[in-house]
């Protein structure tokens, strides 16, 4: 059983949502997948286009930060738990969420309807891939997850651990994969009455 918060553990976490990604996005009828439930919801593809854009922001944070870091660990195979505030923060993601926040006009999905699934899925795959990667090189290059910092890719006066920041970023996106199952199963109940 892999440690939690090791860099084993984050890496399974992004293999993790690839899986369920691919499995849930070539099971959605391609004619459900850009329709949204109901005015001011989103689509599954809107789903997916918010988290590609956010997902590229903390990534270009996470990518300068290893890319610069001193602060390494004398043992990579140890966990690297977040600080008990950021962890109560990062709760708040987590899926079933309790309280809706509002998505920054930033942050808002880009316009989906020429969207083709196989080349969204692609994408968001890849940005897991690229996070993979950059937990392997962090990896390689003994960076203390718990100590070294990084920006907020929008709050920027707010600085996180590399841990919070992947652990942060992998809940927004089990928040949002499970918006788009609720989506799906909104559309179906649609279809059906």
């Amino acid at each position: 059983m892999l440690q939690q918060y090791s860099y084993q553990w984050f890496i399974q976490q992004f293999e993790n949502t690839k899986d369920t990604a691919e499995e849930f996005i070539l099971s959605v009828d391609k004619n459900l997948f850009l329709k949204a439930p109901a005015e001011g919801r989103w689509s599954i593809a809107e789903c997916y286009s918010h988290l590609i854009n956010y997902g590229d922001l903390y990534f270009d944070n996470i990518a300068s930060a290893i890319s610069k870091n001193a602060d390494t660990a004398n043992s990579v195979n140890r966990s690297f738990p977040p600080r008990w505030l950021a962890q109560k923060i990062i709760s708040y993601f987590e899926p079933p969420y309790k309280i809706k926040l509002k998505t920054i006009k930033s942050m808002k999905p880009v316009d989906t309807s020429g969207y083709n699934r196989m080349d969204l899925l692609d994408e968001y795959l890849n940005l897991q891939n690229r996070l993979i990667a950059q937990l392997e090189t962090a990896h390689q290059k003994n960076v203390h997850l718990g100590r070294s910092k990084v920006s907020h890719p929008i709050f920027s006066i707010i600085k996180m651990t590399l841990s919070e920041c992947f652990l942060l970023l992998e809940a927004h996106q089990r928040r949002h994969q499970w918006q788009a199952e609720q989506t799906l199963k909104a559309l179906q109940n649609n279809q059906s009455e």
